[in-house]
Parts: C-alpha cells; sequence; structure tokens
C-alpha cells in the first residue's frame, strides 16, 4: 500500500483527533459514551478499511504512550485492529451499514472481545465484569448510531471526501 502525503496528513490528523476526543465522553462514568469513535468513523468514510486499521492501531498505542496508566498489552491491538476495518467498511455509508458496523463495534468488538481481553490480562471474572459493562454498551450504541449517521451525512464531511478525492 502506497501512501500518499495527503492521505498520510489526513490520517495523523484523525489520530491526533481520535486522541483528544478519546479523552472526553457523555453520560454518567457507568454508561458514559467515549467520543473517539467519530474521528475513525471519519477516516472510515474517506480511507476505507486499510488505512483505517493502521489509524486505529496508531491511535490505540500513542494514547496509551502518551496518556496512558497501568500496564498495557498488546493484544490490546486487536479489537483496535478490529474496529478499524469494520468502521471501513463505511466507505460507502447506508442506514443500514452505519447499523451493522456500529453492532459489530460497540457488541462484538468491544463488549465481548475487549472484555475478554481485559479479564485475561487481569485475571477477573468474566460474568460479573460482562455485567457491569452491559449497561455502557446498551447506552453506546444508539448513541454510536446517531452520531455516525449524523456525521456521515453532513455535507462537511461529504465535501470534504469530494475534495480530497482520495478514492
Amino acid at each position: 500500500m502506497k501512501l500518499k502525503t495527503k492521505q498520510a496528513a489526513g490520517i495523523a490528523m484523525l489520530i491526533a483527533l481520535n486522541i483528544i476526543l478519546g479523552k472526553f465522553s457523555i453520560g454518567p462514568a457507568f454508561a458514559s459514551v467515549n467520543l473517539g469513535f467519530m474521528a475513525l468513523v471519519i477516516a472510515g468514510y474517506l480511507y476505507g478499511i486499510k488505512l483505517t486499521m493502521l489509524a486505529a492501531v496508531l491511535a490505540n498505542l500513542l494514547a496509551f504512550t502518551i496518556m496512558g496508566s497501568g500496564v498495557y498489552s498488546v493484544i490490546f491491538l486487536l479489537p483496535a485492529l478490529l474496529a478499524g476495518g469494520a468502521y471501513g467498511f463505511l466507505a460507502k455509508p447506508t442506514l443500514l451499514r452505519i447499523i451493522l458496523v456500529n453492532l459489530v463495534v460497540v457488541i462484538g468488538i468491544s463488549f465481548f472481545l475487549n472484555t475478554g481481553l481485559i479479564v485475561y490480562v487481569n485475571h477477573l471474572n468474566y460474568e460479573t465484569l460482562l455485567a457491569s459493562r452491559m449497561i455502557k454498551a446498551l447506552v453506546s450504541l444508539p448513541v454510536q448510531i446517531g452520531f455516525s449517521y449524523f456525521i456521515l451525512r453532513h455535507a462537511g464531511i461529504q465535501g470534504l471526501r469530494r475534495k480530497l478525492a482520495v478514492r
């Protein structure tokens, strides 16, 4: 994959945006929705699967390196890679695709896979952790679907795609 200067600059900007937005959440602590996903939605729309996977992995590494605390395990790159790949399917967005991508990311990757990895790394009880993360997943899903739809239907983002002529 040959990366053009415009693409590299755009991906770098979206990685930075992901890290910054990742520090902001909406909702109460037990059901907060992290806003970092919005940068990956835009990356998926503008750059497709491969570059969005790259952006997600680099954002994950950089976010922990710059602002992380605690122990990091490289196995947490797997959910980032998969989420980036899923968001890459938003290159051709439809309402159904937006719903399916967010179902995969929120329920499949964040709720089940990420919970399993947290359990594995920290030696916790899977059922207990799933129960505590269920409310967050149920709140996050409609919020992420709504935000994704709004972002991808926004004239500014659509105009940016035409202007970049990325594809």
